[in-house]
C-alpha cells in the first residue's frame, strides 16, 4: 500500500520514519504530520515554538488552517526540520480550534511517555544501565549515551515516575563522581549525556542578545528548613529529621521543604545535601532572541561576555532551558542560564 506526502511524492515504503527522512530537503522550517498512510507537508501560521528543557519532554506547539486535505489526530507522528535537520520529532497531545479554524497543535516528544508513574525496582547498576533498562521496557528508542563510571545502589520506588527514577540516578552520579549528566530527546532517540560533551562554541554578547532579564527571588524554589520525615509501618511511627539554616531563616523567614526521606538510614546526609541546594536566592538569566542553534539543548553551555550591572560574565554558562522560535522564516531562541553559582 502507497503512502503519501502530499503534493509531493509518493513512496512505497510503510516505515514513517524512513519516509521522514528521505522526505524533500526544502530549506527553513518543514512540518510533517503522519496520519495513518498519509504524511502532510504542514504550513505552519505565524509562529511555531519548541520549548526544550532539562529533565522534561521538549514541546512543540505550532498553528494550523484546517482545510479539506489536512487531517490529523492525537497520537499521530510529527517530524520538524529546519533547513533539513531534523530538530524535534514528537507526537500529536493536544489540538485546540477557533472560529476562523486556526487549529493550535500541541506536541511531545517521547519522553512524555516516562511521566508514567510505575512501582520499580532494580538492583545496581551504572547509569547508562538504568537508562538502557527503562527506555527498553517501555519501547522507547535509545540514542547516544555516555558512560557513566560506578555502580548506583539498589531502588525500589513505589508510585514514582520513570522520569523521576532516572532524574534521581543522574543525582546519585553526580554525587559519586562530580559529574553531570543530562537527558534529552534528540530527534526520536534519548540521548544520555555528560554535560562536558555538550559544550559548544557559540560566543554570546552585547550585540548577540536582543535583551536579557536577570531575576533573582526566595519565592520559588528556596528553602532554608528541611524537613524529612520516615514511617514505620510495624509500630505505626513518623520520625523527623529537621534542620535549619538559622541566619538565611533570621533574612528571609522560615521556608520549609517537607518531603518523604529516600533512606531513613541517610535522612540527615540528604536534608544536609537538599539544604545545600535549596538555601539560597534563586538566580536565573534569561537571553532573549539570539541567533537561533540547533545545539542549543537542555545543559550544553555558552560562552556569555555580558555586562548585567552588578554582574559580569566571561565564562561558559550552562543552559537549563532553551526556547527555540520560528517566524517567518526566521529562527531565533530564548536562552534560560543556569544561576546557581552566582554569588
Amino acid at each position: 500500500m502507497e503512502t503519501k506526502i502530499k503534493n509531493t511524492t509518493v513512496y512505497e515504503k510503510s516505515d514513517y520514519r524512513e519516509i521522514f527522512d528521505v522526505a524533500e530537503n526544502e530549506s527553513r522550517l518543514k512540518v510533517y504530520i503522519k496520519s495513518y498512510l498519509n504524511i502532510y507537508d504542514v504550513p505552519v501560521i505565524d509562529e511555531a515554538v519548541i520549548e526544550k528543557e532539562e529533565f522534561c519532554a521538549s514541546k512543540f506547539t505550532f498553528y494550523v488552517l484546517k482545510d479539506d486535505l489536512v487531517s490529523f489526530n492525537q497520537g499521530d507522528a510529527v517530524s520538524v526540520k529546519f533547513d533539513s535537520a531534523g530538530i524535534f520529532y514528537g507526537y500529536v497531545f493536544s489540538k485546540a480550534r477557533d472560529k476562523e479554524n486556526l487549529i493550535k497543535v500541541v506536541c511531545y516528544d517521547q519522553m512524555r511517555y516516562l511521566k508514567n508513574r510505575r512501582t520499580y525496582t532494580r538492583g545496581s547498576m551504572c547509569l547508562e544501565e538504568i537508562v538502557r533498562r527503562i527506555g527498553n521496557d517501555n519501547a522507547l528508542r535509545i540514542g547516544e549515551t555516555d558512560q557513566a563510571a560506578g555502580l548506583l545502589p539498589p531502588v525500589a520506588a513505589d508510585n514514582l515516575s520513570l522520569l523521576d527514577v532516572i532524574k534521581k540516578a543522574c543525582k546519585e552520579q553526580r554525587r559519586l563522581n562530580g559529574e553531570r549528566y543530562i537527558l534529552y530527546d534528540d530527534f526520536g532517540y534519548l540521548n544520555l549525556k555528560n554535560e562536558k560533551n555538550l559544550e559548544t562554541n557559540v560566543m554570546i554578547d552585547a550585540t548577540g542578545a536582543e535583551n536579557y532579564v536577570y531575576t533573582d527571588t526566595i519565592d520559588k524554589d528556596v528553602y532554608n528548613t528541611v524537613q524529612l520525615y520516615s514511617d514505620t509501618k510495624k509500630a505505626n511511627l513518623r520520625s523527623l529529621t529537621t534542620i535549619t539554616d538559622k541566619e538565611t531563616a533570621n533574612m528571609w523567614g522560615t521556608l520549609i521543604l517537607s518531603k518523604k526521606a529516600s533512606d531513613p538510614l541517610r535522612a540527615y546526609e540528604e536534608a544536609r545535601e537538599l539544604l545545600a541546594e535549596y538555601n539560597k536566592i534563586n538566580r536565573t538569566i534569561t537571553l532573549k532572541c539570539v541567533k537561533g542553534d540547533l545545539r542549543f539543548v537542555p545543559g550544553c553551555s555558552v560562552y556569555v561576555k555580558l555586562s548585567m550591572g552588578d554582574l559580569y560574565f566571561d565564562n561558559f554558562v550552562r543552559v537549563r532551558k532553551a526556547v527555540h522560535r520560528f517566524k517567518n522564516n526566521m529562527y531565533s531562541a530564548d536562552l534560560y542560564l543556569d544561576g546557581s553559582e552566582i554569588e
